[in-house]
């Protein structure tokens, strides 16, 4: 299939396209192709790329050779530690493999451990914690050699996930049943902490004043009932939300590649307005229960976008276009992150899809 698309020119209208509240010509594509996919697609030592700092940004350059080739799409110097920098400030060691992202060993592993661990993370010295310094040193690197100022403190792992990194999934999905109290006290400990973290981060690597909002990423929270989520979850996310997106139009954004369509409710009382979830259902579905939400999606990443070819992308993104309808509550991406292995041809699609069929605003 061919694809009469200029890719340079095409990134060029997408920018002025990400500003929803403008006076925009059409549907925005987001792609973001992380570590994992960088990894996978040049067969790197996965454990040297998330540890070694020079090793990381010369294959992120070489990787962004091929994607400026490929499709003109940009890949910059960056700190990137998986998905385990917000958890590491509660003290789990990292676990690096050659063949898979980072992950933390639990830091509480029996219920009875918790008043001890709650107390410590009340003293520790936030700044000071797992990878924090490590990502202050490699920003100072990048800040010297690129040019390149990186801030931090716009979003974290949501309360659900960031507790399964703390003591595991299967001790937090067991716990919240048999010992709901010391969760609770977990889930404070979270809130609290996440409270110091923010502001900390914020205020040592310079985050904007001027851009208000806050993100959460929690494919844990989808393990939950409804209930669960409110009892144990709902409030300390709002609280934070509360904090550091007070505003009305400010983004209160929510990431979760689980099922999530029993969490809607949930979401739209505590005020998100930007949503990126659950690649098993439809935009329409997300729209009958928070009409006011943009909706960051909503191609499934795996079903489509890694193993689908290149006409089931286009029409999966056509169905998404037109289920959004022209008041701009789509941007167009995957519904989850994009998988290690998903080829420049399908990712292309997408862009294809909305050169042919987004110009609706």
């Amino acid at each position: 299939m061919g694809y009469d698309v200029d890719m340079k020119r095409f990134w060029e209208v997408n920018k002025a396209c990400s500003e929803l509240d403008g006076n925009i010509p059409r549907v925005p594509v987001s792609i973001h192709l992380d570590g994992d996919w960088i990894c996978e697609y040049l067969k790197l030592d996965n454990a040297k790329y998330y540890s070694d700092f020079e090793y990381q940004q010369e294959q992120r350059l070489r990787c962004n050779e091929i994607t400026e080739k490929e499709f003109a799409y940009t890949i910059q110097p960056s700190v990137d530690f998986g998905v385990i920098m917000d958890s590491s400030v509660y003290g789990g060691r990292v676990n690096y493999e050659s063949n898979a992202t980072p992950t933390l060993k639990p830091a509480v592993t029996d219920p009875s451990e918790v008043d001890a661990f709650v107390e410590k993370m009340e003293k520790v010295n936030i700044l000071e914690q797992g990878l924090v310094p490590m990502y202050l040193e490699w920003r100072e690197k990048i800040k010297a050699r690129y040019g390149i100022k990186l801030t931090y403190g716009g979003g974290m792992k949501g309360c659900a996930t960031m507790l399964g990194q703390i003591c595991s999934i299967t001790n937090f999905l067991t716990w919240i049943v048999t010992d709901p109290g010391e969760v609770q006290k977990l889930v404070k400990c979270w809130l609290e902490t996440s409270k110091r973290y923010i502001k900390a981060i914020r205020e040592v690597t310079g985050y904007p004043d001027n851009s208000p909002g806050f993100s959460f990423a929690s494919d844990v929270a989808g393990m939950l009932s409804p209930q669960l989520y409110r009892e144990f979850i709902m409030d300390a996310e709002k609280e934070l939300y509360e904090l550091f997106a007070p505003g009305p139009e400010d983004r209160r954004y929510y990431h979760a590649d689980s099922h999530m369509l029993h969490h809607l409710d949930s979401l739209r009382e505590i005020g998100v307005n930007k949503v990126n979830i659950d690649p098993y259902i439809e935009p329409k579905q997300i729209l009958d229960k928070m009409p006011d939400v943009v909706i960051h999606g909503q191609i499934p990443p795996l079903k489509v976008l890694l193993y689908g070819t290149p006409e089931e992308v286009i029409a999966c993104a056509k169905r998404d276009i037109d289920q959004a309808g022209p008041g701009k509550h789509l941007v167009l991406c995957t519904a989850g992150s994009i998988n290690p292995g998903t080829s420049f041809e399908n990712l292309k699609a997408m862009c294809y899809a909305v050169e042919k069929y987004g110009y609706i605003y």
